[in-house]
């Protein structure tokens, strides 16, 4: 694992909400409270919320296969990002910054999953921080963040794309893998 500049947001729940807010609410109130809170673009962060048992096979799948790309469409062609898994964060820089820097390149995108309501509520709150927003912004970020969940979470997809690039990656079609994305190649 690299060694990629510290998260923007606090790695603990407590200190991004007053957790006791949620102590008597529902997981569907906590899940709305969080996206909404996260709504406002401007502000460079967007919220997701997985439940216990997406979490528990996130952490497995990244525990296995902790690297993975994914291409940002922009009005040019596309930006190949890449995204690295470290505990509870997920990191996207470019293909190009990672190549040059993989020890240290800069996160883009900085994703923390925050699990403190994951047993009582069954809620795993996700925030995303866009570190440079000329490269990403926050819509850009949910999409990024759906396709990360979508290849991780989907066994067919994590078989097929993800695992391949983790451990066989000579096998991996990148142009395949576009096309099935939708993005003219």
């Amino acid at each position: 694992a690299g060694g990629w500049k510290a998260p923007p947001s606090p790695t603990q729940l407590s200190k991004v909400v007053k957790l006791e807010t949620f102590a008597g609410q529902t997981p569907k109130y906590i899940a709305e409270t969080w996206l909404k809170y996260h709504e406002d673009e401007s502000q460079g962060r967007v919220g997701w919320v997985l439940n216990k048992q997406e979490y528990k096979q996130l952490k497995r799948n990244t525990a296995e296969c902790p690297l993975f790309i994914i291409p940002l469409e922009k009005p040019e062609g596309y930006v190949t990002l890449v995204l690295q898994w470290q505990n509870q964060l997920a990191l996207f820089t470019t293909l190009d910054e990672f190549r040059t820097h993989p020890n240290n390149a800069t996160s883009h995108l900085t994703v923390t999953h925050y699990t403190e309501l994951a047993a009582k509520k069954d809620v795993v709150l996700v925030r995303g921080d866009v570190q440079t927003p000329k490269l990403i912004n926050a819509f850009e970020a949910r999409m990024l963040l759906q396709r990360a969940y979508q290849y991780y979470l989907h066994p067919d997809k994590y078989a097929r794309w993800v695992k391949t690039f983790n451990h066989a990656s000579t096998q991996f079609d990148f142009k395949l893998y576009i096309k099935e994305l939708g993005f003219a190649t």
